[in-house]
């Protein structure tokens, strides 16, 4: 071998120095390594598994969110629906108030009326009466005396405030 520049004393101490070297690295380099590398996967492994529930949670979620939404819908549906009926009933009660009222102010309106003619009817009746009587006094006075005179012009009277006035 030392023909081939090989010393075997210097081949034994580099085995021995590999020997050493590979029990220092085993025992302080490979297995913390390994150690580190199977916490690693174990970590992935956890991470993958939570990423997995993270994602059913928030499938969950979203269905529940969607459940929630349509039921929301469908409760401001109903309220709508609820407030346009009230909205109809109180119009419908609004507008009938109001023909109430309408009719009430038109009964009203009728009666004043109705109390304006009595009224006028009664003013020109005795106005006419008036008239009469002084239009009768005039001509009655040139032709008959007083006594008669008196006693025709309370007949006629008597007469003018039993009819009736002509009413429309």
């Amino acid at each position: 071998m030392e023909a081939l520049g090989i010393d075997p004393k210097l081949l034994i101490a580099q085995l021995v120095n590999f020997g050493l070297f590979a029990y220092v690295f085993q025992k302080f380099m490979y297995k913390p390594f390994k150690a580190y590398l199977h916490k690693q996967q174990a970590d992935e492994l956890e991470k993958a598994r939570i990423l997995a529930d993270l994602q059913k949670k928030e499938e969950k979620t979203e269905v529940k969110q969607k459940e929630v939404l349509a039921e929301a819908r469908s409760q401001a549906l109903a309220l709508i629906k609820e407030a346009e009926a009230t909205a109809h009933a109180k119009k419908e009660e609004i507008i009938k108030a109001a023909h109430e009222e309408v009719a009430k102010m038109k009964q009203k309106a009728e009666k004043d009326i109705e109390d304006d003619r009595a009224r006028m009817y009664d003013d020109i009746r005795s106005k006419v009466v008036k008239t009469s009587e002084t239009l009768a006094s005039s001509v009655l006075r040139d032709f008959v005396d007083e006594k008669q005179h008196k006693g025709i012009l309370d007949k006629v009277f008597a007469k003018l405030q039993a009819t009736k006035v002509y009413e429309n």
